[in-house]
């Protein structure tokens, strides 16, 4: 374990899992309408937190470095100036809906930031109060994660993995935030996308979902009551396996006998030494009854399964619209600990639809580099949390 040059706070590590022995997917290493949308926050000391999670997509800064997206380098056209723009078109956007649903996003993550120096960046132009923040980024890679925090963070660790010979470019961020002695643990995440072929890429997806089976079971062997969100764009849908016709296992498995079936799992057979997929649950707290032998701790609840969403009785069917339908692959996705009334407990999820973040159809308003006009290709998905003490 390595000090990580790019941290912004706390403890800090960067963890490497090598693998290869496994050529396909190989890596050693709300129940009505009014639960779319709950209230946030209003601010430290009242035992609540909001978390904003948001593909910002593609923040690159105004400065050449050979890593950019064609479109963002000066040879583009793009500048220092419609740098400046974004900052403040991105951070205005917030603190706009913020202002407008009487809210403060306490944690704000944010997946596609070019490097640590943007997020500071953002942290000025949002001006409310982001003491703590963090980046996560690849060698190479050209985007990264960012975390900003008005509440303190305690330890960071970056988890990467090798698949076969080649390095998966997205690490995983882990952020341990203090909460007045309370832990919180966020595993922020941008998986690989599609591009490719969905089941081509569906190995690399896996490869990180093994990442974070792995280490949740390592969190939950310390101590099972430790409160852990994975969050950010997994570039997969939470019923991709039922999108796909179940014809071939996910990173996102729900818990059915048809999963099982597909996992090759049955109630005779071993757990397995390496699990490469993450169970989702309607049940919460949540946990598995037809997918056996499976790590616990990697069995997660998903929002996305409440009925009120799955039956679109939301304002949005969805935080990613794409050739023509909608997709829920922008995630929380939450641990049996956030439903044992111990401490944080889980208080609703929503999208945020609506302008600036929309445009025309309600879609997202993606950024045109050449127009300048538009946010995002994603829109922002908020969590809420609220802290319940156990009395006996």
């Amino acid at each position: 374990m390595t000090r990580n040059p790019n941290s912004g706070a706390g403890k800090t590590g960067r963890r490497f899992i090598a693998g290869g022995l496994y050529p396909a997917i190989g890596v050693i290493c709300l129940l009505v309408l009014w639960n779319c949308t709950m209230a946030g926050p209003e601010g430290p000391g009242t035992n609540k937190i909001s978390i904003l999670s948001w593909n910002v997509q593609a923040l690159f800064d105004g400065i050449d470095t050979d890593l950019e997206y064609r479109e963002y380098t000066s040879g583009a056209g793009w500048n220092n100036e419609k740098y400046q723009a974004r900052l403040y078109g991105i951070a205005g956007a917030v603190k706009g809906i913020a202002e407008a649903r009487g809210l403060t996003f306490d944690v704000l993550a944010l997946i596609e930031v070019e490097n640590s120096g943007v997020l500071g960046d953002l942290a000025e132009h949002f001006g409310m109060d982001y003491k703590w923040q963090f980046f996560a980024g690849a060698p190479g890679g050209a985007t990264g994660i960012g975390i900003l925090s008005r509440f303190p963070i305690a330890e960071t660790l970056v988890h990467s993995a090798h698949f076969d010979a080649h390095g998966i470019p997205r690490p995983v961020a882990e952020v341990w935030i203090d909460y007045g002695g309370e832990p919180l643990v966020l595993m922020a995440c941008h998986w690989k996308s599609k591009t490719g072929g969905a089941r081509e890429t569906e190995p690399l997806r896996q490869a990180e979902a093994g990442i974070i089976a792995r280490r949740l079971d390592e969190i939950s062997a310390a101590n099972p009551e430790t409160p852990v969100i994975v969050l950010g764009d997994l570039n997969e849908n939470y019923d991709d396996f039922v999108r796909t016709g179940a014809a071939y296992p996910c990173a996102l498995m729900p818990d059915s006998e048809d999963a099982a079936a597909a996992l090759g799992l049955s109630s005779v057979h071993p757990r397995p030494g390496f699990q490469n997929f993450l169970v989702l649950s309607p049940q919460n707290p949540p946990r598995a009854e037809y997918i056996p032998k499976v790590r616990e701790a990697a069995v997660l609840y998903s929002p996305w399964e409440d009925p009120a969403w799955k039956e679109g009785l939301c304002e949005s069917p969805g935080s990613y619209y794409y050739d023509g339908g909608w997709e829920t692959i922008d995630h929380f996705l939450l641990n049996a600990a956030l439903f044992n009334k111990r401490g944080w407990e889980y208080g609703g999820f929503s999208v945020l639809p609506e302008a600036p973040f929309t445009g025309a159809g309600g879609a997202p308003h993606a950024y045109n580099p050449r127009t300048g006009t538009g946010l995002s290709d994603h829109l922002p998905i908020m969590l809420n949390l609220v802290m319940e003490k156990y009395t006996p």
